[in-house]
């Protein structure tokens, strides 16, 4: 059993930014890293069902090959960075709630590419800790992404504004988004 069947989907760094970088190269954002260029191609030839699953596994594989499974945010940022360059990867939002709520918006308005967040959050087992999301829409409710598209769990969910702001607070506010 591989390391990525092993870890939950839902939360997981590597699944979550698989499921990141594939939307990204989706959109004509290639990552300058040949082993994840040749997975994400591997997904976009698979079309769907059981093998775009397993092919979806191999490419959270290469993350985590590359960048680990437990890296910390100054870590994720950096990989993310020489992946695609400094002045294409954004992470801050803003100093105040009021500014990161009127930036998010923004930010959806503008692009049509999910955004991922650090958030502190209770998985199914109890545990209370770091949870990475792609973060789709943001209104007076957050609409998170489903982390791993590839399977059969339709794993999107949304919460309360207040409610994700508190959580996105508590991990220290940390994102990444794709910037032009």
């Amino acid at each position: 059993m591989s390391r990525a069947e092993t870890h939950p989907k839902t939360g997981n760094l590597a699944v979550t930014m698989a499921t990141w970088l594939y939307l990204l190269d989706d959109a004509g954002h290639r990552p300058d890293h040949a082993g994840l260029r040749a997975a994400l191609d591997a997904v976009h030839e698979a079309g769907g069902g059981e093998a775009a699953e397993q092919i979806g596994r191999k490419l959270a594989e290469a993350v985590i090959a590359d960048l680990g499974g437990g890296a910390d945010f100054p870590e994720v940022q950096a990989w993310v960075e020489s992946l695609f360059g400094a002045d294409h990867v954004s992470t801050g939002f803003g100093v105040d709630r009021p500014t990161r709520i009127r930036a998010v918006r923004s930010y959806a308005f503008s692009s049509s590419l999910p955004w991922m967040a650090c958030i502190i959050d209770r998985f199914s087992n109890g545990v209370v800790g770091p949870h990475w999301v792609l973060v789709e829409r943001v209104t007076d409710v957050v609409t998170c992404m489903d982390p791993y598209p590839w399977d059969d769990l339709d794993e999107e969910y949304d919460q309360p504004l207040v409610e994700f702001m508190v959580k996105w607070e508590l991990a220290g506010s940390q994102s990444l988004r794709w910037s032009a």
